[in-house]
């Protein structure tokens, strides 16, 4: 994929649906996000309602690199191959270079689509978005994108038990246990970061 550092202000479909600002903390160690150069990823889940224009933000949140490099060691290799095997045999590089050409300051363009599955945002019931930002940025390089609810659920049978309880160890430290959301998400609480 693209390997330029090519930055633009972030977008509001990343913003803080909570404040309706940027992220301004990380949500596990708390470090200030918005200074110049510091690097972060923000993780959304969102739930669209046939029939209707508003969406229901699940989670989100927004972590800076050195955590979100503690959550990656917590995957056990074997989960941590097997998704990158996934991603590497699902994922259309050539439809996603032509995308990323042809929007190259667009990332709502970029997530307008599933990258696995390419079915629309607009089709989907649930999804979720990620970035990575630099302060007030939003780089442009591999990210962003927008996974549907569907790849979630076939990501989801990759991972190990261990995997699992880590991720969900993860969500609940930093969100806080939250029925709806284990309605809603039934031990499927995918983190991407």
């Amino acid at each position: 994929m693209c390997n330029s550092k090519r930055t633009v202000d972030i977008p509001e479909e990343f913003y803080s649906y909570a404040t309706g600002q940027l992220f301004d903390k990380c949500i596990d160690c708390e470090k200030w996000l918005l200074e110049e150069g510091t690097e972060y990823f923000i993780e959304k889940a969102i739930k669209q309602y046939d029939g209707f224009s508003a969406k229901e933000v699940i989670f989100e949140y927004a972590i800076c690199a050195d955590c979100a490099d503690t959550v990656r060691k917590s995957i056990s290799k074997q989960s941590m191959n097997d998704i990158e095997k996934f991603f590497f045999e699902n994922i259309d590089f050539q439809r996603r270079m032509e995308v990323m050409r042809s929007n190259p300051k667009n990332p709502i363009a970029w997530i307008s689509n599933c990258l696995i599955s390419n079915s629309s945002i607009q089709k989907m019931p649930e999804y979720q978005i990620f970035a990575h930002c630099s302060g007030k940025a939003l780089n442009l390089s591999q990210m962003p994108y927008m996974v549907s609810g569907n790849v979630l659920e076939q990501v989801q049978h990759l991972l190990s038990p261990e995997t699992k309880d880590e991720l969900n160890d993860f969500m609940e430290r930093n969100l806080g246990p939250s029925p709806e959301l284990a309605e809603i998400l039934p031990g499927s609480r995918v983190v991407f970061i």
